[in-house]
């Protein structure tokens, strides 16, 4: 059957309970002449599972399609011959009905898929395109693996996974050769694994229990809110990232009149030299500004004065047009300039603090 998308995907995540994701695709197919809306959605666990979800099914095993007859509403009847079991006591042959069948892969007799199926009392058991991780065996060669041997594991688990470091989730690099720790939570035994070129790790498997996670250079991790619990025959895949410590760095002084006394609401300025960023707040009550957790570079500071015309502008901007967002009018620049060009370049160093940066206003 060849199917052919005719319309745009539409992709709506929705987060339901405190174990699962679902990730809803809406896709519009144009099948035989026939436009059909295929709905799809795959279940995520929070805990990654080696994308096996052996416990979410009745049966999981490797099968053939021995027999395909019509059902009602265009549907199809499978008789499935169990070949390798995996997961449950499917029995030989066993009768599948197809939902949204249309939307599935062409099925023909002698098809091998690792079947993942669910079994209610009283129901016809279902491939559903909707909701099942069912596919075929040219597409299921790691998590058969991983199941022939979770099957025969015993009173232990897989755990593995990968160690990354980066300044954000979407930016996020691998760690090679970087030492991973388990720690088993009931008696404090420890497992070592290390990460291969792309940051891979695992661990031979572990005995059973709850595990928190250490790597060297990086610290120490919990999963969620509590430790990794490791049950039989479960595998885990276990991504570590920890961001990096935010910079320690600070720029601080004082707004004042000439007499000494506090300037308050005095609106601050503090600018990367090239004008690619910055952030702007106002002086508290004692006269007091700062800004802290700046990278390391060369900046500007100024400050607008109390008879001058009110900024249009607050916040913080990032991106090659923020300098056009800063007119020079108005502006007192550290230590005491009217122009920027004239400013003083304050360069600070990483978790460096300068809390000297004062201001006098001018009298007229």
């Amino acid at each position: 059957m060849a199917n052919s998308v005719q319309w745009a995907l539409v992709i709506l995540t929705v987060f339901s309970g405190s174990t699962a994701a679902v990730a809803q695709i809406d896709e519009f197919r144009n099948v035989d002449g026939k436009t059909i809306e295929c709905l799809h959605s795959g279940l995520m666990s929070d805990l990654n599972d080696c994308d096996v979800r052996s416990d979410w099914y009745a049966y999981v095993f490797v099968g053939s399609i021995s027999a395909i007859t019509p059902a009602a509403k265009d549907e199809k009847k499978l008789q499935i011959t169990p070949e390798e079991i995996l997961h449950g006591e499917p029995p030989t042959p066993l009768a599948v009905l197809t939902s949204q069948g249309a939307c599935l892969p062409s099925l023909t007799v002698g098809d091998r898929w690792l079947f993942f199926l669910r079994k209610q009392d009283g129901k016809p058991i279902v491939l559903d395109y909707y909701g099942n991780d069912s596919r075929p065996v040219a597409q299921a060669h790691e998590q058969i693996e991983t199941l022939r041997r979770l099957k025969s594991i015993g009173d232990f688990g897989i755990l593995r996974g990968n160690v990354m470091r980066g300044p954000s989730f979407g930016d996020r690099k691998p760690v090679p050769s970087a030492n991973v720790v388990a720690s088993r939570l009931s008696d404090r035994a420890q497992f070592f694994a290390k990460t291969d070129a792309n940051g891979d790790y695992e661990f031979q498997p572990v005995p059973l229990g709850k595990y928190e996670f250490t790597v060297d250079s990086i610290g120490r991790f919990y999963v969620g809110d509590a430790a990794l619990e490791v049950s039989r025959g479960t595998c885990r895949d276990v991504t570590l990232w920890k961001e990096p410590e935010p910079p320690h760095t600070r720029l601080s002084g004082h707004v004042k009149r000439s007499d000494g006394s506090p300037e308050s609401e005095i609106p601050v300025l503090i600018m990367r030299e090239d004008g690619s960023w910055y952030t702007t707040e106002k002086s508290d009550a004692s006269g007091y500004f700062h800004e802290d957790s700046l990278p390391s570079g060369k900046y500007v500071v100024g400050i607008n004065l109390p008879d001058a015309p009110a900024w249009k502008f607050y916040g913080s901007c990032g991106g090659a047009g923020c300098k056009n967002q800063i007119p020079d009018e108005s502006f007192l620049y550290y230590p005491g300039m009217h122009n920027r060009a004239d400013a003083l370049l304050i360069t600070i160093g990483k978790d460096e603090k300068r809390d000297d940066i004062d201001f006098t206003v001018p009298t007229h």
